[in-house]
């Protein structure tokens, strides 16, 4: 009887790992998602994990364009106070 019980207690553990694990996997990427567009991370343009296929919020003027191809924009190089003045 006992042994039927731990047998039946094992099951159900078994029987809910697999969708707590689930659960737990959505939140951690949704996080790490959330995360990502918060701090405009470019690598999630190429993530195997995450696809962007539609942007609806953006300022205004924004047009929406379908089957578009998304690209990093080159970042804009700073320079230093010292090559600044080299240059005058």
């Amino acid at each position: 009887m006992v042994m039927g019980f731990v047998l039946g207690l094992f099951v159900a553990c078994l029987g809910l790992a697999f969708p707590l694990w689930l659960v737990w996997r959505a939140y951690s990427t949704s996080k790490k998602l959330e995360h990502g567009l918060m701090i405009g991370d470019p690598e999630l343009l190429g993530s195997d994990r995450f696809k962007i296929d539609r942007v609806t919020l953006g300022p205004q003027g924004t047009q929406l364009i379908d089957d578009v191809e998304f690209v990093v924009a080159p970042q804009p190089q700073t320079t230093t106070m010292g090559e600044r003045n080299d240059e005058l």
